[in-house]
């Protein structure tokens, strides 16, 4: 006879445990090296536009030379553009900082990979470029990049 304790949020599945599925027998198994190795393979074949290259360029420069902080998304800022911003369009371009350069350090560990990671990639500076011309098309040139 199940009560509504029993039914309700919170009620465990008939095997006691939270996850039916769960195999106890198989947790923390060696998983073979070729599978391993066919799980850790950066998926392959993607090839980033030229208009998202040429950005990709442009953001390895910056971070090259130093213009761009890994750690201090105000580097991104334009500031000419920025100081001139309502303190509510400023705190909407400092959280897109933030996203943004995590999103940068992303590329540039890819960039320095020593295997083909372009799927990756393409996506990551399609994303980064789509974030800034968001915001730039609303409040002008904030960023750098």
């Amino acid at each position: 006879m199940n009560t509504d304790a029993t039914q309700g949020q919170g009620a465990q599945p008939a095997s006691g445990g939270v996850n039916p599925l769960f195999d106890p027998s198989t947790d923390n198994q060696e998983i073979a090296q070729d599978a391993q190795a066919l799980l850790n393979k950066p998926q392959e074949g993607g090839k980033i536009p030229e208009a998202d290259r040429a950005f990709l360029d442009q953001i390895m420069k910056l971070v090259e030379d130093g213009t761009i902080n890994l750690y201090v998304p105000s580097s991104l800022l334009n500031t000419a553009v920025y100081d001139g911003l309502p303190q509510e369009v400023k705190a909407k371009a400092d959280l897109n900082a933030v996203t943004m350069l995590t999103k940068i350090r992303e590329i540039v560990d890819l960039e320095k990979a020593p295997m083909d990671t372009n799927y990756q990639e393409e996506n990551l500076v399609s994303a980064l470029r789509m974030s800034k011309e968001r915001v730039e098309a609303e409040h002008g040139n904030v960023f750098i990049i």
